[in-house]
């Protein structure tokens, strides 16, 4: 497979161009370029009311398959984990009922524990194996596609814009739009900064455009290749945090 430096060094030298599933695999292969991740973050939102929830998410991944997701504050939700197994099975915990399950299907556009981020949002490690993917454009600054869902039971939207920096191929944008084109929702990624020779996108901003909603996750601690144990990934780990 085509590295992504080389993948540009290929389409500028020639007339060659990717194709919408070459950017997509691609896009994939840049956002997990580590042999793993720990990340923390603090998600902030304000509810129907003005006041603002907060939340704290302790993350773990190990390679493009693998990630832990924990719920670490406020203490009554302590202990809340998401799952991503390497057969891509979810599997959700909560404390409050000592219970793991499995989140499939649509299941995993809900919104996870009073935030704006869906557990799709913290589950998806890929695009490639969801989607299709048709180049709508590309330019020196960035490629547009849309993704349409292989499996239309597994999403509730009909369709998903996605937006790559041209020329690293990290996405930056993620529009779910329903089957008249309209944009009900949008991740932006920003704030990208080089730790561990990784570029890593601090910022992450999910607009809920029906609700008039929006939740912003701000990276504050990041570290990578400190060999995670496959162990951590397991259902067994997800319920003794």
């Amino acid at each position: 497979m085509l590295t992504p430096s080389a993948l540009l060094v290929l389409a500028s030298a020639t007339s060659w161009a990717a194709t919408g599933p070459e950017w997509l695999a691609q896009a994939d292969a840049a956002a997990s370029p580590a042999q793993d991740t720990h990340a923390v973050m603090q998600v902030a939102m304000a509810d129907s009311k003005g006041r603002e929830v907060s939340r704290t998410l302790e993350i773990w991944q190990k390679g493009a398959d693998l990630r832990l997701v924990r719920l670490t504050d406020p203490p009554r939700l302590a202990g809340v984990g998401l799952l991503v197994g390497a057969d891509d099975v979810v599997h959700l915990y909560l404390p409050s009922y000592d219970r793991t399950r499995r989140v499939i299907g649509e299941q995993r556009g809900d919104a996870f524990m009073g935030t704006d981020i869906s557990m799709e949002d913290l589950a998806r490690t890929s695009f490639a194996e969801e989607y299709t993917a048709a180049l709508v454009s590309e330019d020196a600054e960035q490629v547009e596609l849309m993704l349409t869902p292989l499996d239309p039971k597994a999403h509730s939207h009909a369709r998903s814009r996605l937006v790559l920096r041209a020329s690293d191929q990290l996405w930056t944008t993620l529009e779910h739009l329903d089957a008249a084109g309209t944009v009900l929702r949008r991740v932006l990624l920003s704030d990208f900064r080089e730790v561990d020779g990784y570029s890593f996108a601090h910022t992450m901003k999910v607009e809920d455009l029906e609700r008039e909603r929006t939740t912003v996750a701000t990276t504050t601690e990041v570290a990578f290749d400190r060999g995670l144990d496959d162990e951590l990934f397991t259902v067994t780990s997800l319920s003794r945090p």
